[in-house]
């Protein structure tokens, strides 16, 4: 074999070679790096944001479907809330009644109300005086009076019953006129009887149980008195304003179960999955929509030999399999300060063991062409980056 065929045997050999060491590459990531660009492959991804409500019930109205692109704060389903508002309108009640009645405690004691303590505390005390100077000397004056007359009386009818037997033993009088003698002189002695006892009470005076009693009527009203004068106490009304706070509490806890019976999208986003109609019952804390944020991005690893070149704001090329003839714009929006190991899926021998930092891409996708999920590789040009 000549000199050339045995050259032309090795170069052979070498690109078999090669093209068998790069097929056996093929299935793992590699950064590939020419002197001014570095490329690195990610997957696109998106923000998945969660849609439900604090509160269950039925659902009232739906306005959106599978597939719908929505602006934040454009409706998504509405519950019903006829329960929810009947308890706001009794919330709404207590808190008026609440205040009504701090209000009436802070205004303190109206001047009809003083009036009438101090009346009632002024005749208690009088009826107090009037017992401890029971009798007056009038009094027992007219029952010593009223005593003698009494005791004229009886004489009188008893004698007149001394006359009216001796009538009727000698026959000049009937058996009724002498009776009628017997019944007045009886009934005065009744009114003597009587008319004496009244006097001993009136010499005695008060008993000292009925002083007590008129002295506590009296003691009731002053304090009462003094307790409209004076006014509600400050812890009343601290219990006034506390019961004030907790009946508004109640109601904003009512409003907010309100506020979530209306779903509105937070963000700009595309609805990805929604599966309930109107008439549906839903739990509380339960997912009912499944959005899909229409800001995207790539996260990609870069070794810890290229981070210095790159800057915030840097502008890259991106590519994705489904549209191979397009390159779509990013700018880089993340650069970690912390570094870590090559991630998971970059198998390569030489790389594995080396530290990278995770770079977050921002992708500008006007058109909706980009999805979640896609995989994409991010050309990075280091050139244009000024060193950090």
């Amino acid at each position: 074999m000549t000199a050339r065929g045995r050259r032309t045997m090795l170069l052979g050999g070498l690109l078999v070679a090669g093209g068998g060491f790069a097929t056996a590459l093929s299935g793992f990531w590699w950064p590939w790096r020419a002197d001014d660009r570095l490329t690195v492959s990610g997957t696109i991804e998106a923000h998945e944001i969660l849609v439900g409500s604090k509160v269950g019930g039925r659902v009232a109205k739906v306005h959106v479907r599978e597939g719908d692109r929505v602006k934040p704060g454009q409706l998504l389903v509405e519950l019903e809330r006829d329960e929810l508002e009947g308890r706001k309108a009794e919330a709404v009640a207590t808190v008026a009644q609440s205040q009504a009645a701090l209000d009436q405690l802070l205004a303190g004691s109206r001047p009809e109300e003083i009036a009438r303590a101090r009346a009632a505390a002024e005749a208690a005390q009088q009826a107090m005086a009037g017992v401890k100077t029971w009798p007056r000397p009038e009094e027992v004056a007219q029952a010593r009076a009223d005593v003698a007359a009494a005791e004229a009386e009886l004489a009188y009818a008893e004698a007149q019953h001394r006359r009216f037997e001796a009538l009727f033993r000698d026959g000049a009088v009937a058996a009724a006129e002498l009776d009628n003698a017997r019944s007045r002189r009886d009934a005065d002695r009744a009114r003597v009887a009587s008319l004496r006892e009244r006097l001993r009470t009136l010499q005695t005076g008060s008993r000292p149980e009925d002083i007590g009693t008129a002295e506590g009527r009296f003691q009731e009203a002053d304090a009462g008195r003094r307790l409209v004068e004076k006014g509600p106490r400050e812890e009343e009304i601290r219990q006034a304003r506390a019961a004030l706070q907790a009946a508004r509490a109640r109601q904003r806890v009512i409003e907010t179960q309100l506020a979530e019976t209306v779903l509105t999208a937070p963000a700009d986003a595309v609805v990805e999955v929604f599966d309930i109609r109107p008439g549906t019952l839903v739990t509380p804390n339960r997912a009912l929509a499944t959005l899909i944020e229409r800001d995207l991005w790539v996260r990609v690893y870069v070794p810890e030999s290229q981070i210095g070149r790159l800057r915030l704001g840097l502008e890259v090329a991106v590519r994705v399999d489904s549209f191979p003839g397009r390159r779509f714009r990013g700018v880089v929006e993340q650069i970690n300060r912390k570094a870590e190991f090559t991630p998971r899926n970059v198998q390569t021998p030489e790389e594995r063991v080396n530290q990278v930092f995770g770079v977050k891409v921002r992708l500008e996708n006007p058109e909706g062409l980009l999805r979640a999920g896609m995989a994409a590789d991010v050309t990075l040009s280091l050139a244009s980056a000024n060193p950090r």
